[in-house]
């Protein structure tokens, strides 16, 4: 079966993770179900230390020390591989490396002319035209993390997972690269799961939007989000189903506050 023809992308079932810490055995994750469509945007969010990214490191094969199967385009992830791309809050840019160099720095064993194509095309489809052969040092954090994303893409995976790739930059500067984010994966079609604190974010970016408890992480709930693009974030059926997710998601809150629109 191609991978065209699996409508679950991503499946993950029945997933767990537990790990020692001083000696006393602490549940991370548990019992994690859900699937991801190919084409899909996914974010995941929830309170920190809650396992979001301990669920991203074992989508990606970086932590096989769990229970459950994860499964990506019909095979089961065992370990690493150049189908799944990975951005991470830093980007991670090597600095004694110029944005052409790093993003193709993963094109091992590619033809001279298809490297340089690639590497063009990518850097085009990120915005960062006219800047190949600047250092990390000489780009703003924005753009750093474009380049981030194109290492990360330069290889084609058919899946992307993102883990706070936005947390650490201005407001301005993040709701630019969001629109950039949701322009790419429309040009791409990859497959994305993201992991963030900003439930605006989350809103504003998913097809899906996964809700994690506390620790141990469980899935509260998942919400469909179906609004019309461009996405309008003071539109009413945007802050409703904002107001929805914060509902849930601080409702284990020993502080009751007020959340109201």
């Amino acid at each position: 079966m191609s991978i065209e023809q699996i409508e679950d992308y991503v499946e993950v079932n029945e997933v767990s993770k537990q790990y020692s810490e001083n000696g006393q055995v602490v549940d991370a994750l548990k019992d994690i179900n859900f699937k991801v469509k190919k084409g899909e945007i996914v974010c995941i969010v929830g309170a920190s230390g809650c396992g979001k990214s301990t669920l991203l490191r074992a989508i990606a094969g970086i932590d096989n020390d769990h229970t459950g199967n994860i499964t990506v385009g019909g095979k089961k992830i065992a370990h690493c591989s150049k189908e799944i791309g990975i951005v991470f809050q830093e980007h991670r840019l090597f600095p004694w490396l110029t944005v052409e160099q790093n993003v193709g720095y993963a094109l091992d064993g590619v033809d001279k002319e298809d490297r340089k194509s690639l590497v063009k095309k990518y850097i085009e489809l990120v915005g960062l035209a006219g800047f190949e052969k600047s250092y990390p040092r000489q780009l703003s954090g924005g753009m750093a993390q474009r380049g981030g994303i194109a290492r990360a893409l330069v290889n084609t995976p058919p899946l992307l997972l993102l883990d706070e790739p936005f947390g650490a930059l201005d407001t301005f500067t993040k709701i630019s690269m969001q629109n950039e984010l949701k322009r790419i994966q429309k040009t791409s079609h990859t497959t994305m799961i993201m992991v963030t604190h900003d439930i605006d974010e989350a809103v504003y970016l998913s097809n899906h939007l996964i809700v994690l408890s506390s620790r141990p992480g469980k899935i509260k709930k998942i919400f469909e989000i179906e609004l019309p693009e461009p996405r309008n974030r003071n539109s009413y059926e945007f802050l409703e189903i904002r107001k929805k997710v914060y509902e849930e998601f601080f409702e284990e809150a020993t502080v009751q506050e007020d959340y109201s629109i």
